[in-house]
């Protein structure tokens, strides 16, 4: 809301409308808004600078499939990728998340009716797998609960639905995509309450993990940049365990934080 003293000094001044400052441009016929982009912008999360071989290196053998791409990086920071089709551009998005040199890489689109400062880069996709989930809970509310402590967005499989009307209970295996905010700390695990027999603690995973913060969760920095107090969990003997750690990455070999090789242990990098 204007603030009517200062209204009172402009009065006698020349005034100009918004209206009177707005126009329409003519849309040029290279790029209409129904066809998919060929132009991706990136931003890379790591506080390092990686030189552009390391970059070119890392993105080469990850995109080995895709011929006549070209990269730059632009002088506000971000990476502007350019591809021969729509459907190659389409297809890295497909498959994000992508890493460069273990950090995270979010890609988005770039339409050409846009500036490169409204494009977002605070959401990313990625693949989450949640194992060793009893039968008696595998149906269509739960697991939908269970994504949904990822994200408030994801994707389900494909014809779960048949699934369940078929009376399948699956493998025991929930394998879902979903777009997370980056703000926000990534979903760790939780204790499955079982009346009359021990609670179950399910981990979630994650495929294509980047470095992350081991104290508050985030992927968009390192533990050793964060002045944040680490996330522990409490057990009813009154030991702690990290919340976040190298388990949440889906090739892991260890299960959960309480892993036998970090029960003694500290937070490791």
């Amino acid at each position: 809301m204007a603030d009517p003293s200062l209204n009172e000094l402009f009065e006698d001044s020349v005034q100009v409308s918004v209206n009177d400052i707005t126009l329409d441009l003519h849309p040029g016929e290279v790029d209409p808004p129904n066809e998919p982009c060929k132009i991706i912008l990136g931003k890379l999360f790591c506080h390092t600078r990686l030189g552009k071989k390391a970059i070119q290196g890392s993105l080469k053998n990850a995109w080995a499939s895709i011929s006549g791409w070209s990269w730059k990086e632009r002088d506000d920071g971000l990476l502007q990728f350019s591809f021969r089709t729509s459907f190659d551009a389409e297809n890295v998005l497909l498959r994000r998340p992508w890493l460069v040199c273990g950090y995270l890489l979010v890609l988005m689109p770039w339409p050409s009716w846009l500036t490169p400062e409204e494009v977002s880069f605070d959401h990313t996709p990625i693949w989450v797998r949640l194992k060793s989930i009893p039968p008696f809970y595998w149906n269509k509310t739960n697991l939908q609960e269970l994504a949904g402590k990822v994200s408030s967005v994801y994707e389900l499989p494909r014809f779960i639905e048949k699934n369940f009307e078929r009376g399948s209970f699956g493998m025991g295996t929930l394998r879902f995509r979903a777009t997370v905010d980056l703000s926000k700390p990534l979903f760790s695990g939780f204790f499955l309450r079982r009346p009359g027999i021990k609670d179950l603690w399910l981990q979630y995973q994650y495929e294509k993990l980047p470095k992350i913060c081991y104290k508050c969760g985030l992927m968009t920095h390192e533990h050793r940049f964060c002045f944040k107090k680490p996330t522990v969990i409490k057990d009813d003997k009154g030991s702690f365990f990290p919340m976040f750690g190298n388990w949440m990455a889906e090739e892991a070999k260890e299960k959960s934080p309480f892993h036998p090789l970090f029960l003694t242990g500290s937070m490791s990098g």
